[in-house]
Protein backbone atom coordinates (compact mmCIF):
# COMPACT_ATOMS: atom_id res chain seq x y z
CA UNK A 1 0.00 0.00 0.00
CA UNK A 2 1.30 3.63 -1.02
CA UNK A 3 0.81 5.71 2.38
CA UNK A 4 0.91 8.94 0.00
CA UNK A 5 -2.02 11.08 -0.63
CA UNK A 6 -2.40 13.93 -2.80
CA UNK A 7 -2.77 17.44 -0.88
CA UNK A 8 -5.90 18.18 -2.20
CA UNK A 9 -7.43 14.88 -1.06
CA UNK A 10 -5.88 16.07 1.92
CA UNK A 11 -7.24 19.08 2.46
CA UNK A 12 -11.26 17.93 1.34
CA UNK A 13 -10.68 15.14 4.02
CA UNK A 14 -8.58 15.04 7.05
CA UNK A 15 -7.50 18.56 7.22
CA UNK A 16 -11.69 20.01 6.12
CA UNK A 17 -12.96 17.40 8.57
CA UNK A 18 -10.58 18.44 11.80
CA UNK A 19 -8.88 14.86 12.28
CA UNK A 20 -5.57 16.56 11.83
CA UNK A 21 -3.18 15.99 15.28
CA UNK A 22 -0.52 18.67 13.69
CA UNK A 23 2.30 16.62 13.42
CA UNK A 24 3.45 18.50 10.14
CA UNK A 25 4.78 15.36 8.77
CA UNK A 26 2.77 16.68 5.79
CA UNK A 27 5.14 19.50 5.26
CA UNK A 28 8.30 17.31 4.72
CA UNK A 29 8.85 17.39 0.64
CA UNK A 30 11.69 18.69 -1.55
CA UNK A 31 8.83 21.36 -2.69
CA UNK A 32 6.48 21.83 0.39
CA UNK A 33 2.94 22.31 -0.59
CA UNK A 34 2.14 23.09 3.43
CA UNK A 35 3.75 24.93 6.23
CA UNK A 36 2.54 24.90 9.83
CA UNK A 37 0.31 27.85 11.38
CA UNK A 38 -0.95 27.65 15.21
CA UNK A 39 -4.78 28.90 14.56
CA UNK A 40 -7.33 31.25 16.37
CA UNK A 41 -8.22 27.67 18.56
CA UNK A 42 -5.12 26.91 19.80
CA UNK A 43 -4.38 23.93 17.15
CA UNK A 44 -1.89 23.33 14.35
CA UNK A 45 -3.13 22.83 11.01
CA UNK A 46 -1.58 22.89 7.65
CA UNK A 47 -1.65 25.68 5.74
CA UNK A 48 -1.28 25.43 1.98
CA UNK A 49 1.66 27.77 0.97
CA UNK A 50 1.19 27.54 -3.22
CA UNK A 51 -1.05 25.92 -5.48
CA UNK A 52 2.07 25.29 -7.57
CA UNK A 53 3.39 22.87 -5.29
CA UNK A 54 0.50 20.20 -5.08
CA UNK A 55 1.77 17.16 -4.73
CA UNK A 56 1.34 13.87 -2.51
CA UNK A 57 2.49 13.97 1.39
CA UNK A 58 2.03 11.18 3.74
CA UNK A 59 -0.53 12.03 7.23
CA UNK A 60 -0.99 9.80 10.27
CA UNK A 61 -5.15 10.08 9.40
CA UNK A 62 -5.17 9.20 6.22
CA UNK A 63 -7.10 6.24 4.55
CA UNK A 64 -4.52 5.52 2.03
CA UNK A 65 -1.96 4.06 4.82
CA UNK A 66 -1.21 1.58 6.51
CA UNK A 67 -2.61 0.90 9.89
CA UNK A 68 -0.59 0.60 13.26
CA UNK A 69 -0.45 -3.22 13.28
CA UNK A 70 0.81 -3.68 9.93
CA UNK A 71 3.22 -0.94 10.30
CA UNK A 72 4.45 -2.76 13.71
CA UNK A 73 4.48 -5.87 11.92
CA UNK A 74 7.11 -5.33 9.56
CA UNK A 75 9.03 -3.71 11.97
CA UNK A 76 9.09 -5.65 15.27
CA UNK A 77 7.58 -9.48 14.22
CA UNK A 78 10.46 -11.76 15.32
CA UNK A 79 10.73 -15.14 17.29
CA UNK A 80 11.37 -12.40 20.28
CA UNK A 81 8.19 -10.88 20.22
CA UNK A 82 4.78 -11.22 21.59
CA UNK A 83 1.33 -10.01 20.57
CA UNK A 84 -1.34 -8.20 22.46
CA UNK A 85 -4.59 -7.49 20.47
CA UNK A 86 -5.20 -4.41 22.17
CA UNK A 87 -1.15 -3.26 21.96
CA UNK A 88 0.24 -4.89 19.47
CA UNK A 89 3.86 -6.05 19.38
CA UNK A 90 6.01 -5.71 22.48
CA UNK A 91 8.94 -7.45 24.08
CA UNK A 92 9.05 -6.91 27.51
CA UNK A 93 6.67 -4.72 30.07
CA UNK A 94 8.05 -3.19 33.02
CA UNK A 95 7.04 -0.77 35.28
CA UNK A 96 9.54 1.09 37.50
CA UNK A 97 11.56 3.78 37.82
CA UNK A 98 15.16 5.36 37.37
CA UNK A 99 17.17 5.16 40.48
CA UNK A 100 20.24 6.93 39.95
CA UNK A 101 20.39 10.46 39.14
CA UNK A 102 17.67 13.13 39.77
CA UNK A 103 15.43 11.65 36.47
CA UNK A 104 12.66 10.56 38.40
CA UNK A 105 12.57 14.05 40.32
CA UNK A 106 12.49 16.33 37.53
CA UNK A 107 10.32 13.42 35.42
CA UNK A 108 6.22 13.32 35.02
CA UNK A 109 6.50 10.19 36.53
CA UNK A 110 9.65 7.47 36.92
CA UNK A 111 11.91 9.47 34.87
CA UNK A 112 12.53 6.79 32.48
CA UNK A 113 12.17 9.02 29.07
CA UNK A 114 14.67 10.90 30.04
CA UNK A 115 17.20 8.72 31.34
CA UNK A 116 16.63 6.48 28.24
CA UNK A 117 17.49 9.77 25.80
CA UNK A 118 20.43 10.66 27.79
CA UNK A 119 21.71 6.51 27.52
CA UNK A 120 21.43 7.38 24.02
CA UNK A 121 24.07 10.25 24.02
CA UNK A 122 25.95 8.96 26.41
CA UNK A 123 26.45 5.55 24.87
CA UNK A 124 26.95 7.09 21.51
CA UNK A 125 23.65 5.75 20.26
CA UNK A 126 22.86 8.70 18.68
CA UNK A 127 23.76 12.02 18.17
CA UNK A 128 20.68 13.87 18.79
CA UNK A 129 17.53 13.65 20.36
CA UNK A 130 14.41 15.34 19.00
CA UNK A 131 11.87 16.04 21.79
CA UNK A 132 9.87 18.77 23.45
CA UNK A 133 11.30 21.35 25.26
CA UNK A 134 9.76 25.04 27.28
CA UNK A 135 10.68 28.31 25.49
CA UNK A 136 10.81 31.28 26.89
CA UNK A 137 7.92 32.54 24.45
CA UNK A 138 4.45 33.19 25.81
CA UNK A 139 2.51 32.69 22.58
CA UNK A 140 4.23 29.31 21.88
CA UNK A 141 5.40 27.77 24.76
CA UNK A 142 6.44 24.01 24.00
CA UNK A 143 8.53 23.39 21.10
CA UNK A 144 10.09 20.51 19.40
CA UNK A 145 14.01 20.60 19.90
CA UNK A 146 17.28 19.19 18.70
CA UNK A 147 19.05 18.16 21.48
CA UNK A 148 23.16 17.31 21.85
CA UNK A 149 23.76 18.01 25.41
CA UNK A 150 22.47 16.83 28.76
CA UNK A 151 21.53 20.36 29.16
CA UNK A 152 19.47 20.69 26.60
CA UNK A 153 17.91 17.23 26.69
CA UNK A 154 17.12 17.47 30.49
CA UNK A 155 15.09 20.37 29.67
CA UNK A 156 12.83 18.36 27.42
CA UNK A 157 11.45 16.61 30.87
CA UNK A 158 7.88 16.18 32.15
CA UNK A 159 4.54 16.02 29.97
CA UNK A 160 3.44 19.01 28.22
CA UNK A 161 -0.04 19.04 27.24
CA UNK A 162 0.36 21.50 24.47
CA UNK A 163 0.39 21.39 20.58
CA UNK A 164 3.53 20.96 18.54
CA UNK A 165 4.58 20.05 14.97
CA UNK A 166 7.69 18.56 13.43
CA UNK A 167 8.28 21.19 11.21
CA UNK A 168 11.25 22.88 11.56
CA UNK A 169 12.94 19.87 13.18
CA UNK A 170 12.62 17.54 10.33
CA UNK A 171 13.80 20.26 7.73
CA UNK A 172 17.08 20.08 10.38
CA UNK A 173 16.85 16.19 10.06
CA UNK A 174 16.87 16.50 6.49
CA UNK A 175 19.66 18.71 6.13
CA UNK A 176 22.03 17.36 8.63
CA UNK A 177 23.35 13.97 8.51
CA UNK A 178 23.96 12.43 11.86
CA UNK A 179 21.64 9.76 13.97
CA UNK A 180 18.38 10.82 15.70
CA UNK A 181 16.12 9.89 18.33
CA UNK A 182 12.75 11.13 18.53
CA UNK A 183 10.20 11.55 21.68
CA UNK A 184 6.23 11.58 20.39
CA UNK A 185 3.35 10.92 20.76
CA UNK A 186 1.71 7.89 18.74
CA UNK A 187 -0.10 9.68 16.22
CA UNK A 188 3.43 11.34 15.77
CA UNK A 189 5.52 8.17 15.55
CA UNK A 190 3.30 7.13 12.92
CA UNK A 191 3.36 9.76 10.64
CA UNK A 192 7.27 9.25 11.02
CA UNK A 193 6.76 5.87 10.26
CA UNK A 194 5.34 6.55 6.96
CA UNK A 195 7.92 9.11 6.34
CA UNK A 196 10.36 6.74 6.47
CA UNK A 197 8.73 4.48 3.97
CA UNK A 198 8.67 7.26 1.06
CA UNK A 199 11.59 9.34 2.45
CA UNK A 200 14.95 7.22 2.60
CA UNK A 201 16.83 10.71 4.10
CA UNK A 202 14.58 9.65 7.23
CA UNK A 203 14.81 5.65 7.56
CA UNK A 204 18.04 6.33 7.65
CA UNK A 205 19.02 9.09 10.50
CA UNK A 206 16.06 8.61 12.56
CA UNK A 207 17.18 5.46 14.25
CA UNK A 208 15.12 4.97 17.32
CA UNK A 209 11.62 6.20 18.29
CA UNK A 210 10.41 6.63 21.41
CA UNK A 211 6.56 6.95 22.12
CA UNK A 212 4.45 8.63 25.24
CA UNK A 213 1.46 6.74 26.09
CA UNK A 214 -1.57 9.27 24.77
CA UNK A 215 -4.79 9.98 26.63
CA UNK A 216 -5.30 13.18 24.30
CA UNK A 217 -3.63 16.69 23.03
CA UNK A 218 -4.84 19.42 24.02
CA UNK A 219 -4.89 22.47 22.68
CA UNK A 220 -2.95 25.76 23.60
CA UNK A 221 -6.19 26.78 25.17
CA UNK A 222 -6.15 24.58 28.25
CA UNK A 223 -2.90 26.55 29.28
CA UNK A 224 -4.14 28.95 29.12
CA UNK A 225 -7.73 28.27 31.32
CA UNK A 226 -4.84 27.07 33.50
CA UNK A 227 -2.97 30.31 33.79
CA UNK A 228 -6.01 32.28 34.47
CA UNK A 229 -7.18 30.14 37.84
CA UNK A 230 -4.35 31.65 38.94
CA UNK A 231 -4.90 35.33 38.15
CA UNK A 232 -1.45 35.68 36.27
CA UNK A 233 -1.08 37.25 32.77
CA UNK A 234 0.09 34.81 30.57
CA UNK A 235 3.02 36.87 29.59
CA UNK A 236 4.21 37.19 33.29
CA UNK A 237 4.57 33.22 33.25
CA UNK A 238 8.49 32.17 32.24
CA UNK A 239 8.12 28.62 33.64
CA UNK A 240 4.77 26.00 33.59
CA UNK A 241 4.49 22.32 35.30
CA UNK A 242 1.43 20.44 34.23
CA UNK A 243 2.86 17.41 36.50
CA UNK A 244 4.27 19.07 39.64
CA UNK A 245 4.86 16.02 42.27
CA UNK A 246 2.99 16.49 45.74
CA UNK A 247 4.70 15.11 48.31
CA UNK A 248 2.25 12.86 50.64
CA UNK A 249 -0.07 12.27 47.86
CA UNK A 250 -1.11 9.48 45.31
CA UNK A 251 0.91 9.10 42.22
CA UNK A 252 -1.95 10.69 40.23
CA UNK A 253 -2.63 13.31 42.84
CA UNK A 254 -0.54 15.96 41.39
CA UNK A 255 -0.56 19.72 40.90
CA UNK A 256 -0.27 22.67 38.94
CA UNK A 257 3.46 24.72 39.23
CA UNK A 258 4.05 28.16 37.40
CA UNK A 259 6.96 30.79 38.22
CA UNK A 260 6.54 34.21 37.29
CA UNK A 261 9.05 36.47 35.53
CA UNK A 262 9.35 37.93 38.97
CA UNK A 263 10.79 34.50 40.33
CA UNK A 264 7.17 34.09 42.20
CA UNK A 265 6.23 30.36 42.69
CA UNK A 266 2.54 29.39 42.71
CA UNK A 267 1.35 26.15 42.94
CA UNK A 268 -2.40 24.66 42.95
CA UNK A 269 -3.33 21.08 43.16
CA UNK A 270 -5.24 19.84 39.79
CA UNK A 271 -8.57 19.03 41.81
CA UNK A 272 -8.71 22.73 42.85
CA UNK A 273 -8.46 23.46 39.17
CA UNK A 274 -11.30 23.66 36.68
CA UNK A 275 -11.23 21.87 33.49
CA UNK A 276 -8.37 19.63 34.82
CA UNK A 277 -10.85 16.19 34.61
CA UNK A 278 -9.16 14.30 32.20
CA UNK A 279 -12.52 12.42 31.89
CA UNK A 280 -13.83 15.63 30.36
CA UNK A 281 -12.22 16.65 27.36
CA UNK A 282 -12.00 19.74 27.61
CA UNK A 283 -10.22 21.65 24.73
CA UNK A 284 -9.01 18.17 23.31
CA UNK A 285 -8.44 18.09 19.88
CA UNK A 286 -10.83 16.38 17.62
CA UNK A 287 -8.42 14.22 15.84
CA UNK A 288 -7.57 12.25 19.39
CA UNK A 289 -11.43 10.90 19.59
CA UNK A 290 -10.22 9.01 16.29
CA UNK A 291 -7.39 7.26 17.17
CA UNK A 292 -6.56 3.87 18.25
CA UNK A 293 -3.41 4.04 19.34
CA UNK A 294 -3.24 4.15 22.94
CA UNK A 295 0.28 3.24 23.84
CA UNK A 296 2.32 4.05 20.64
CA UNK A 297 2.76 0.52 18.93
CA UNK A 298 4.85 1.69 16.09
CA UNK A 299 7.49 3.28 18.28
CA UNK A 300 10.63 1.11 19.39
CA UNK A 301 9.82 2.26 22.73
CA UNK A 302 7.09 3.34 25.30
CA UNK A 303 6.32 4.91 27.90
CA UNK A 304 3.42 5.89 30.21
CA UNK A 305 2.05 6.21 33.84
CA UNK A 306 1.33 2.92 35.93
CA UNK A 307 -1.96 4.10 37.08
CA UNK A 308 -2.71 0.92 39.09
CA UNK A 309 -3.05 0.54 42.54
CA UNK A 310 0.32 -1.20 43.89
CA UNK A 311 1.74 1.92 42.63
CA UNK A 312 -0.48 4.77 43.29
CA UNK A 313 0.64 5.79 47.19
CA UNK A 314 4.05 6.65 45.71
CA UNK A 315 3.66 10.18 44.92
CA UNK A 316 7.81 10.24 43.07
CA UNK A 317 5.88 8.19 40.30
CA UNK A 318 6.13 5.29 38.54
CA UNK A 319 6.74 4.15 34.37
CA UNK A 320 5.11 1.57 32.48
CA UNK A 321 8.19 0.75 29.79
CA UNK A 322 7.32 -1.67 26.43
CA UNK A 323 9.97 -2.44 24.57
CA UNK A 324 9.92 -3.77 20.70
CA UNK A 325 13.51 -2.91 19.39
CA UNK A 326 15.96 -5.40 20.51
CA UNK A 327 18.81 -3.44 20.86
CA UNK A 328 16.52 -1.20 23.37
CA UNK A 329 15.72 -3.91 25.44
CA UNK A 330 19.17 -5.07 25.66
CA UNK A 331 19.49 -1.51 26.98
CA UNK A 332 17.21 -1.89 29.57
CA UNK A 333 17.98 -5.03 30.70
CA UNK A 334 21.76 -4.10 31.11
CA UNK A 335 20.61 -0.98 33.09
CA UNK A 336 18.47 -3.38 35.53
CA UNK A 337 21.61 -5.30 36.01
CA UNK A 338 23.18 -2.34 37.25
CA UNK A 339 20.93 -1.14 39.11
CA UNK A 340 20.67 2.03 37.94
CA UNK A 341 16.74 0.95 37.06
CA UNK A 342 14.67 -0.60 39.87
CA UNK A 343 12.39 -2.22 37.21
CA UNK A 344 9.89 -4.98 37.37
CA UNK A 345 7.90 -7.02 34.82
CA UNK A 346 4.42 -6.25 34.22
CA UNK A 347 1.59 -8.69 32.93
CA UNK A 348 -0.05 -7.62 29.51
CA UNK A 349 -3.15 -7.67 31.87
CA UNK A 350 -1.73 -5.09 34.11
CA UNK A 351 -0.81 -2.89 31.29
CA UNK A 352 -3.98 -2.38 30.22
CA UNK A 353 -5.82 -2.13 33.48
CA UNK A 354 -3.35 1.15 33.81
CA UNK A 355 -4.98 2.37 30.59
CA UNK A 356 -8.76 1.17 31.16
CA UNK A 357 -10.23 4.53 30.46
CA UNK A 358 -8.32 4.84 27.44
CA UNK A 359 -8.78 1.35 25.97
CA UNK A 360 -12.98 1.55 26.53
CA UNK A 361 -12.61 5.69 25.15
CA UNK A 362 -10.99 4.24 22.29
CA UNK A 363 -12.11 0.93 21.62
CA UNK A 364 -16.00 0.95 21.93
CA UNK A 365 -16.21 4.93 22.24
CA UNK A 366 -14.24 4.76 19.28
CA UNK A 367 -16.77 2.66 17.40
CA UNK A 368 -19.93 4.62 18.32
CA UNK A 369 -18.62 7.72 17.25
CA UNK A 370 -17.26 6.64 13.61
CA UNK A 371 -21.03 4.55 13.59
CA UNK A 372 -22.55 8.19 14.09
CA UNK A 373 -20.26 10.25 11.88
CA UNK A 374 -21.07 7.65 9.10
CA UNK A 375 -24.50 8.27 9.53
CA UNK A 376 -23.92 11.59 8.86
CA UNK A 377 -22.87 10.97 5.61
CA UNK A 378 -19.22 12.17 6.66
CA UNK A 379 -15.36 11.28 6.03
CA UNK A 380 -13.88 8.94 8.63
CA UNK A 381 -10.17 7.84 8.91
CA UNK A 382 -10.30 4.04 8.40
CA UNK A 383 -9.85 2.64 12.04
CA UNK A 384 -9.08 -0.98 13.28
CA UNK A 385 -12.06 -0.31 15.37
CA UNK A 386 -15.08 -1.06 13.51
CA UNK A 387 -18.22 1.06 13.48
CA UNK A 388 -20.83 0.38 15.42
CA UNK A 389 -23.67 1.39 17.48
CA UNK A 390 -23.35 -0.08 20.77
CA UNK A 391 -25.83 -1.61 23.21
CA UNK A 392 -25.43 0.56 26.08
CA UNK A 393 -28.06 3.52 26.18
CA UNK A 394 -25.85 4.74 29.13
CA UNK A 395 -22.74 4.32 27.49
CA UNK A 396 -24.15 5.89 24.35
CA UNK A 397 -25.12 9.22 26.30
CA UNK A 398 -21.92 9.37 27.81
CA UNK A 399 -19.83 9.40 24.96
CA UNK A 400 -22.45 11.65 23.03
CA UNK A 401 -22.10 14.04 25.98
CA UNK A 402 -18.24 13.83 25.65
CA UNK A 403 -18.23 14.65 21.95
CA UNK A 404 -20.50 17.86 23.08
CA UNK A 405 -17.72 19.34 25.86
CA UNK A 406 -14.75 18.44 23.31
CA UNK A 407 -16.48 20.60 20.56
CA UNK A 408 -18.04 23.29 22.81
CA UNK A 409 -14.69 24.06 25.17
CA UNK A 410 -12.65 23.58 21.61
CA UNK A 411 -14.53 26.35 20.13
CA UNK A 412 -15.11 28.35 23.56
CA UNK A 413 -14.25 31.81 23.46
CA UNK A 414 -14.27 31.93 27.28
CA UNK A 415 -10.85 29.58 27.93
CA UNK A 416 -9.63 33.08 29.80
CA UNK A 417 -12.75 34.08 31.42
CA UNK A 418 -13.12 30.49 33.76
CA UNK A 419 -16.14 32.21 35.60
CA UNK A 420 -17.54 32.29 32.02
CA UNK A 421 -15.99 29.10 31.00
CA UNK A 422 -17.77 26.53 33.87
CA UNK A 423 -21.20 28.55 32.99
CA UNK A 424 -21.13 27.58 29.68
CA UNK A 425 -19.52 24.26 30.20
CA UNK A 426 -21.44 23.26 33.60
CA UNK A 427 -24.85 21.78 31.68
CA UNK A 428 -22.99 19.13 29.79
CA UNK A 429 -20.60 18.20 32.43
CA UNK A 430 -23.41 18.02 35.32
CA UNK A 431 -25.16 15.54 32.30
CA UNK A 432 -21.96 13.78 32.24
CA UNK A 433 -21.66 13.13 36.28
CA UNK A 434 -25.17 11.93 36.20
CA UNK A 435 -24.66 9.51 33.64
CA UNK A 436 -21.96 8.27 35.51
CA UNK A 437 -23.38 8.37 38.78
CA UNK A 438 -26.19 6.20 37.92
CA UNK A 439 -23.62 3.63 35.44
CA UNK A 440 -22.00 3.20 39.53
CA UNK A 441 -24.79 2.56 40.78
CA UNK A 442 -25.65 -0.25 38.41
CA UNK A 443 -22.05 -1.95 38.85
CA UNK A 444 -22.97 -2.01 42.54
CA UNK A 445 -26.00 -3.85 41.95
CA UNK A 446 -24.70 -6.19 39.57
CA UNK A 447 -21.94 -7.34 41.55
CA UNK A 448 -24.14 -7.29 44.53
CA UNK A 449 -26.66 -9.75 42.39
CA UNK A 450 -23.25 -11.71 41.82
CA UNK A 451 -22.59 -11.44 45.55
CA UNK A 452 -26.09 -13.43 45.71
CA UNK A 453 -25.72 -15.94 43.00
CA UNK A 454 -22.28 -17.23 44.77
CA UNK A 455 -24.21 -17.57 48.38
Amino acid sequence: MNPKISTTKLLKTVIAENYCSGCGICTVSDQPAFTMQLTENGQYLPQLISNEYLSKVVCPFANEQPNETDIAKKLYKTKETKFNSEFGYYQNIYAGHVITGDYRQYGSSGGSVSWLTQKLLDDKMVDYVINVVEQNNPFIRFKYQIAKNPKANKKASKSKYYPTNLEEVLKFVQQNEGRYAIVGLPCFIKGIRLLQQTEKVFDKRIVYTASIFCGHLKSTHYLSSLIAQFSIEEKDVKHFDFRFKLPGRKAGDYGTQLITTSNIDYVKPNKELFGTNWGWGLFKLKACDYCDDIIGETADISFGDAWIPKYENDYKGTNIVVTRHPELNDLIQKYIEKSELNYENLSPDELIQSQAGGFRHRREGLAYRLYLQLKKGKYVPKKRVKPAKIKSKKRRKIYKIRMQLQARSFYSKHYKDVPKLKKELWPLIRQLQTVNEHSKWTKLRLKFKQWLKKK
